[in-house]
């Protein structure tokens, strides 16, 4: 399967492919930070929803997650530091997917706080779940690509 997708990346409709991936997983990543940085005190609400984190926790993951996902879009965009910030941000997707799935199987339904915290939309579903599937899925061709071509920089 990686054989494959490395022959895709070497060809110019992979590479066009890759850059809008690469541009897309990171501006979804700068929007969603925006109205998070914009205010901390609603999306600590949005975490503390969850309940997965202690109290403790809450304030500081509000302050800094957004600031992370901000600067590794931005890193994506610009295509600087493309492994690491693309292995955050498939980091970060996994641990979000992690906290959705544990919220629907605790019964919980409310608003993510993913990209939008104003919203009373209740959206704790496996249609969240598959969308950030799909988005980690992005992520891990961005962060793969930027691996294949630290190993060998002659490709592409």
């Amino acid at each position: 399967m990686i054989q494959v997708l490395d022959r895709y990346l070497e060809t110019a409709p992979g590479r066009i492919a890759l850059l809008v991936i690469r541009l897309a997983i990171g501006a979804l990543f700068v929007y969603a930070s925006l109205d998070k940085i914009w205010d901390p005190g609603a999306f600590a609400e949005a975490i503390y929803n969850y309940r997965l984190l202690p109290e403790v926790l809450l304030h500081s993951a509000a302050i800094m997650l957004p600031w992370l996902e901000l600067i590794c879009g931005i890193l994506l965009i610009m295509n600087v530091y493309p492994e690491t910030s693309a292995g955050l941000i498939l980091a970060m997707l996994l641990v979000f997917t992690l906290a959705i799935v544990s919220a629907i199987a605790r019964g919980l339904d409310f608003s993510c706080g993913c990209f939008n915290l104003n919203s009373d939309t209740r959206n704790m579903s496996f249609w969240k779940v598959l969308e950030n599937i799909g988005m980690m899925l992005m992520a891990f061709i961005s962060w793969w690509n930027a691996h294949r071509m630290k190993k060998d920089p002659t490709s592409s």
